[in-house]
């Protein structure tokens, strides 16, 4: 897509992005990258209510961006190691009961 702009950037989920592609497949034929893409969200990519409502909940502790939260629920981890590695980017400390927070909300699911 070289000398096209993007009019609107932001951080999409795994089923956000299955749902935007099953839209374009509707349309027309998706490109290689795209049938990729689609492939790999339709493996991966949980409930959209279900997700709607972690996001929903990791939100509303106010603390992470809405990169994380989107990492977050694109890679559900199980463990305190794998999710503190994810919030390494966020170039700041988390306690641990802010960690064990946002656990127990991916572990609702």
């Amino acid at each position: 897509m070289i000398g096209k702009e993007s009019k609107y950037i932001s951080n999409a989920s795994l089923s956000e992005v299955l749902e935007i592609l099953e839209k374009r497949k509707k349309e027309k034929d998706l490109t290689y990258e795209q049938q990729v893409a689609y492939d790999h969200a339709s493996k991966f990519a949980g409930s959209k209510s279900t997700e709607q409502k972690l996001k929903k909940g990791l939100e509303e502790l106010g603390y992470l961006s809405p990169n994380a939260i989107v990492t977050i629920l694109n890679l559900m981890p199980k463990s305190e190691m794998l999710l503190r590695q994810i919030l390494a980017s966020e170039k700041k400390t988390f306690a641990d009961e802010d960690v064990k927070k946002i656990l127990s909300i991916v572990n609702q699911k």
